[in-house]
């Protein structure tokens, strides 16, 4: 899950100097993330006293992956948001296979389609269906689509922006993609990260620009306009939204409580409802989350290492996390009052779609939902997430086109189209050697 991670490697050139090179059986284990600020705060605090060394990577953790910087930025063990880079032939050939207990719809994203061995196990998953809200204003929640789009033209015509959208984080603008396409077609968006451009040039996936493109042109839609939402960030969204009342909702996922309950207005309440589907859709269950992966040249090490961390020993130190929001957890073995009260529910509903797994029922049939972990994590070559790449690209350009220019919701939906599938191409094409 990406958040304020721009700062890549900034700290690298010290690590020599911090003690971290050498051969010595006794030097800490080096771990790297992609977390930075808040969650790299927290993690360490998990870690307190362990003989391990913390250190961000940022979004540079896939070229660290594959040939360090240095030797003393070469991690043991790496937690990363991306389940395509554990899937990179590369990156996959320099890790080495772990136990995992994840249930099987978590182990295969990090299974190998030539070895069948799970080289990451989950340490952290997020629910990514939601919108947030201020009861005071949203009086009845939208129970769908259409209805969403209705009360978002109205309050919006009234002079009351309804959405603040964090466009200048493209994870954000992709979480939208991936929600609507999930809950239209979730047959079609279960194969996307395969990269066929037939399905990618299927309609259903323009069907889904287009309600994004109609949605977001609604004039008034977010506070200052769409000029101000391409430097929003999602951390000012929420503000926007439970700090200042500028907008009365916002579309994120479950670790949005934390800032929301750091920065909330004193009294100033805050409820979620599903991200609306169409009606006669399934609605859409997007998931995310962070694996962890040991090297292989850290040995037994690393193996033990993972298994501690994601097999229910660090209960009592994940405890913490849990309660001030930001983490939820496979196989921890945290308990329902371990998570503040909003949060509760999400936990509970990941917990019961394990043992559905794990019963060898289709979870889709026995919840109603629509499945499935965050597309624009599972891309590579010219559709990988990255600022200013990819999806995120694509969406961004998408929100850019009908929110400030302002250009009709059709074309602007064509010119996503083009990109993408050119994006598609290329990315088709590397994979395929070409």
């Amino acid at each position: 899950m990406r958040m304020n991670r721009r700062r890549a490697l900034a700290a690298l050139s010290g690590l020599a100097a911090a003690g971290l090179t050498g051969c010595s059986a006794e030097r800490p284990l080096r771990v790297a993330v992609v977390w930075s600020g808040w969650e790299l705060a927290r993690f360490r605090r998990v870690l307190e006293g362990e003989p391990v060394t913390v250190y961000s990577a940022g979004n540079d953790i896939a070229a660290l992956l594959r040939k360090p910087v240095a030797p003393a930025a070469t991690p043991d063990v790496a937690i990363v948001p991306q389940p395509g880079l554990i899937r990179d032939p590369e990156i996959r050939s320099r890790l080495q296979p772990l136990t995992s207990q994840d249930p099987s719809f978590w182990r295969d994203l990090v299974t190998g389609p030539g070895d069948g061995q799970a080289k990451g196990v989950w340490f952290k998953v997020a629910h990514k269906s939601l919108v947030w809200y201020r009861p005071e204003a949203v009086a009845s929640p939208p129970t769908g689509w259409e209805a969403w789009w209705a009360l978002c033209r109205d309050r919006a015509a009234s002079g009351r922006p309804p959405l603040s959208v964090p466009a200048a984080d493209g994870w954000a603008l992709t979480d939208w993609f991936e929600n609507v396409l999930l809950g239209h077609a979730p047959d079609l968006y279960g194969r996307l990260h395969l990269l066929d451009p037939a399905d990618w040039g299927d309609e259903r996936v323009a069907q889904a620009f287009i309600r994004l493109a109609c949605l977001w042109s609604i004039p008034g839609l977010v506070p200052g306009g769409g000029r101000r939402a391409l430097v929003t960030q999602f951390h000012d969204a929420i503000l926007d939204v439970f700090r200042y009342g500028r907008a009365d909702m916002v579309a994120g996922p479950d670790f949005a409580w934390p800032v929301i309950d750091r920065y909330r207005s004193p009294g100033r309440e805050a409820r979620w409802f599903r991200f609306p589907c169409s009606a006669g859709e399934r609605p859409p269950l997007l998931v995310g989350g962070d694996a962890v992966v040991a090297l292989a040249s850290s040995e037994e090490r690393g193996e033990r290492f993972v298994a501690r961390l994601t097999g229910g020993e660090m209960r009592e130190r994940l405890a913490p996390w849990a309660r001030a929001g930001g983490f939820l957890s496979l196989g921890a073995g945290l308990r329902d009052d371990d998570y503040p009260a909003p949060v509760r529910p999400l936990a509970r509903e990941l917990r019961e779609l394990r043992g559905l797994a794990e019963s060898g029922k289709p979870g889709a049939q026995a919840t109603g939902r629509s499945i499935a972990f965050d597309l624009s994590d599972q891309l590579g070559g010219a559709l990988a997430g990255g600022d200013g790449q990819g999806l995120w690209r694509i969406l961004t350009d998408l929100f850019a086109a009908v929110a400030v220019d302002p250009c009709p919701p059709g074309k602007a939906e064509e010119a996503a189209r083009t990109a993408h599938a050119a994006a598609v191409e290329a990315a088709a094409s590397r994979a395929d050697g070409s």
